[in-house]
């Protein structure tokens, strides 16, 4: 027995060896057809199930060279059917129903089917898959088999819906496999629906349906044998989409009408959760038009126009909603006026669209249209009665919005319509402002053209009110200004109080545009105005008219232009008195001042309110370049202020104590002598205004030295009465003038110094002194005043002393009895002072009477002097004797009482 195993062992091992080219024998016979020794060899232990060297049965390898016999044997001898290949997991049947008509030829095809009948009658699954997920029926469709096909469709256990790893059931492979179709119902697709398959399965990754897929993939035949078998067509995947959104993005208008008939609800909204990123809750209306498939979104509307007509069909769906918005707030309308696709938008609109909707920024058709810049949309959205005078959420108007799109065309059929042109926008700007502003004159044209107001009167700087035409000039916007001028607005309306009398200077200041343009230089706007008829004589609060003004700013074209003007008055004064040639001198505009001349030749002679001239207003600012300008012009130089004083312009130079201005007038020819109402000439002048160096111009260009006053005053006498030491100094040494002349009151120059009594009346009197040693200083004026009496009335020390000690008469008595030694003080300590710089016996005083007790003298009285003042006094008021020893007098000499005293005790 144990021998007997061991060659049974033996023998099967040998007979289930491969050979070198890797065959088994009993493959070998079979491929030969050897039935009898293929029989014996599985007798003798043949394996029936062995595998090759690629791990293939040798039913596998039977089936993949086509040989039916091999496998029919196998079959019938009982190998495995359900065993698969090592590398996909297939199954013979697999493989038969991967066998390709194309590819393989009829007669094995007809006798592999019949092998795969033999697998199936012994009881194979015809469900099993493989490692990619495909059953037997997959493969069938796809590879177009249809023998098999029809044998898998007989068994009564087959699945139809069994799915691949993809997710995909025999249906998508057969709708693939068999193109464009027709799907006719002996298709694969119709075959499988017939038996039951079904026919819109979904996909639970995405939740899409087979339609879904089919739309996606742009497969438009296959997606309406779907809709025709499906019962589902509303089905929605992850993002809410339907069958009917997929097919409206892609542009599948056929299959969209074929939803629509089988029942496909048009009104359906994608979820809020969408990973496009984009809008969300849209319809298939709105996926049609974002992407802009026109026959979609056509088939839509249409079904909607045609609703009507589908009250008898059983699938019905729901009539389209139009004006359905999506999470943006846009309805279909809106996207496709955005869009810019007018068909469709007049398609809508005509199946009954809302043509005031708003989309979710507030908008409605019309504002988006204009935003688009689409201006035949907007003009059939205004036929169509789309509300013209509809605010955006930032409250702006489709007219506002037409100008900042610029859109004339749009502007015209608004105006056409009766649109407010009055409404501001948020800043505040009338619509012909903004045209103006953004430089659209056509679009400004059509609202003037149409009744827009050129002047919106309106806010201004302060609260005040302005119109439009001040605001323009306020801002040098010139082209905007000119072209409301030629449009007919205001010429010479000012600026007004705002409410409230609100308004800064701007409210009160009365300026018109003319007067702002010439403040501002605007010369093309001012020839605008002055060619539109603009009061070029008009005046504003200051009484100044637009000449004013430009020649204040010096604008010099403005000025020639003005000055062309036949109806210019170049009389008119401001509220200062100033014509417009004194306000060129003033602010030494001396081109503009010539060609005022050239208009005007008298206008130089024009006096102010005070009776002045321009040369004689230039002389007194001191403003040599006006003067000489003048001068140039040949201004009378001589001509007098129109006052009472009649001064000549001579002396308001005088005044300035600019030489240069009195040497120019003397040489533009100047009379040296002339003098004013008070017989003043110019070195009267110029010593009181202390001008020593217009005193030596005087006196060079022959002004008499000698001549006096109304008051009998020379040129000296003012000098000393005002204490101008220079001027004295001046008309001493550069003039031969008569010093002791007297006035009207007989008093000499000196007297004056004594009697208004400056600090350095001293320093003149020494002058004096320098000058005229001889000078008669005890000289006494109409009322007996010595210059030292009345310098010693007015308290002034030094010039008592000076005096003195020039050897003045102490002891002189005026017409009214007075002596600095009675006149009421209240100190004599500066008679004490006088007395003590006594350094010899000063000159005796005459007289008729005691200077001390008045006793008049004669036969009885005899006239005795007091040897240390020189008053002359009777024997009892001199009565004393004393030594003067500060005069070398050792000798007791006769002296006064307060002369006694003042020896006795000194000036304490």
């Amino acid at each position: 027995m144990g021998c007997r195993k061991f060659t049974t062992f033996f023998l099967s091992s040998l007979l289930n060896s491969v050979d070198g080219r890797g065959d088994l024998p009993l493959d070998l016979a079979l491929r030969d057809q050897q039935t009898s020794l293929a029989k014996t060899l599985v007798e003798h232990g043949a394996d029936l199930n062995a595998q090759d060297a690629r791990g293939w049965t040798l039913l596998h390898c039977a089936v993949e060279r086509g040989d039916s016999f091999a496998a029919t044997f196998l079959l019938e001898k009982g190998a495995g059917a359900a065993l698969r290949t090592p590398g996909k997991g297939d199954t013979a049947l697999h493989m038969v129903a991967a066998l390709s008509p194309d590819t393989t030829d009829g007669r094995t095809l007809a006798a592999l089917t019949e092998v795969a009948a033999v697998m199936l009658s012994g009881g194979l699954d015809p469900n099993l898959q493989n490692k990619q997920g495909y059953a037997p029926l997959h493969l069938a469709v796809k590879s177009r088999n249809a023998q098999v096909f029809s044998l898998l469709l007989q068994r009564p256990n087959i699945d139809l819906n069994v799915r691949t790893e993809p997710g995909h059931g025999a249906l998508y492979y057969a709708l693939l496999a068999e193109g464009e179709g027709p799907f006719g119902e002996d298709s694969f697709a119709a075959r499988l629906v017939k038996q039951g398959a079904n026919a819109n399965p979904v996909y639970p990754a995405m939740g899409d349906s087979l339609i879904h897929i089919m739309a996606r993939e742009d497969l438009e035949e296959q997606g309406l044998f779907l809709a025709e078998h499906a019962n589902n067509v509303n089905h929605v995947n992850a993002q809410g989409q339907t069958a009917m959104h997929v097919a409206c993005e892609r542009g599948l208008a056929k299959l969209v009408a074929a939803l629509l008939n089988a029942g496909g609800n048009p009104n359906l909204q994608t979820l809020t959760a969408s990973d496009a990123g984009g809008a969300h809750r849209q319809t298939p209306l709105h996926v049609a038009i974002a992407n802009r498939n026109e026959d979609a979104a056509h088939v839509i509307i249409d079904y909607r126009l045609n609703y009507q007509c589908q009250k008898g069909n059983p699938k019905a769906v729901p009539i389209p909603n139009l004006d359905v918005k999506d999470s943006a707030g846009d309805t279909p309308l809106s996207l496709a006026i955005r869009s810019g696709m007018q068909s469709t938008t007049e398609n809508m609109l005509k199946a009954g669209a809302d043509v005031n909707v708003r989309n979710g920024k507030g908008l409605t058709l019309l504002h988006q249209a204009i935003l688009n810049k689409d201006s035949k949309m907007a003009n059939f959205l205004l036929n169509c009665g789309a509300d013209m005078n509809a605010l955006t959420s930032d409250n702006e108007t489709p007219l506002e919005l037409c100008i900042q799109c610029r859109l004339p065309d749009v502007v015209e059929s608004l105006c056409t319509r009766g649109v407010d042109m009055s409404i501001p926008d948020k800043d505040g700007c009338c619509p012909l402002w903004a045209a103006l502003a953004s430089d659209q004159e056509d679009i400004a044209s059509i609202l003037v053209r149409n009744g827009a107001d050129t002047d919106c009167w309106g806010a201004g700087p302060d609260g005040c009110l302005q119109s439009l035409l001040h605001k323009a000039i306020d801002e040098n916007q010139e082209s905007i200004a000119n072209f409301l001028i030629r449009s007919g607005c205001d010429l010479n309306a000012p600026r007004r109080q705002g409410p409230n009398g609100a308004g800064g200077d701007e409210a009160h200041d009365l300026q018109g545009p003319l007067h702002m343009c010439c403040s501002w230089g605007l010369q093309s706007t001012v020839q605008t105005l002055v060619e539109h008829g603009a009061n070029v004589n008009a005046k504003d609060a200051e009484g100044h008219t637009p000449l004013h003004i430009a020649i204040q700013n010096q604008h010099s074209s403005i000025i020639a232009l003005l000055l062309c003007h036949p109806s210019i008055d170049l009389s008119i004064r401001d509220k200062t008195g100033l014509s417009p040639f004194a306000s060129a001198l003033t602010v030494r505009n001396h081109k503009a001042a010539e060609a005022i001349l050239d208009k005007m030749p008298n206008a130089a002679e024009q006096t102010d309110n005070k009776g002045r001239n321009f040369l004689h207003t230039a002389i007194q600012r001191n403003d040599s370049e006006s003067v000489l300008f003048l001068l140039s012009i040949n201004v009378d130089v001589n001509s007098r202020v129109n006052d009472a004083n009649q001064t000549p312009p001579l002396h308001l130079a005088a005044v300035t104590g600019n030489d240069v201005l009195v040497r120019s007038l003397f040489l533009a020819g100047a009379r040296p002598n002339d003098v004013d109402a008070h017989k003043r000439n110019a070195l009267h002048v110029a010593s009181e205004a202390g001008h020593a160096n217009i005193v030596s111009a005087c006196l060079s260009n022959g002004v008499a030295y000698d001549a006096v006053d109304s008051a009998g005053d020379s040129a000296l006498h003012i000098a000393c009465r005002e204490g101008h030491l220079q001027v004295v100094r001046t008309l001493l040494e550069e003039s031969q003038l008569n010093a002791e002349t007297m006035n009207l009151k007989g008093q000499n120059p000196l007297h004056v110094l004594a009697r208004h009594g400056k600090d350095n009346s001293s320093a003149i009197c020494e002058l004096f002194l320098e000058f005229m040693p001889d000078y008669p200083i005890n000289k006494a004026d109409l009322d007996g005043n010595t210059a030292l009496m009345l310098a010693y009335m007015k308290g002034n020390g030094n010039l008592c002393r000076a005096l003195v000690k020039a050897k003045a008469c102490i002891g002189s008595m005026n017409k009214d009895g007075v002596t600095i030694f009675n006149y009421q003080v209240t100190t004599k300590q500066l008679l004490y002072s006088l007395l003590n710089h006594l350094s010899e016996e000063p000159p005796w005083a005459e007289g008729d009477l005691c200077l001390d007790c008045g006793t008049k003298f004669g036969f009885t009285v005899r006239k005795h002097h007091c040897r240390h003042c020189g008053r002359v006094l009777c024997s009892s008021c001199s009565g004393q004797d004393v030594p003067i020893l500060k005069f070398n007098q050792k000798k007791p000499v006769r002296v006064c009482s307060v002369c006694f005293d003042f020896l006795q005790v000194g000036s304490s």
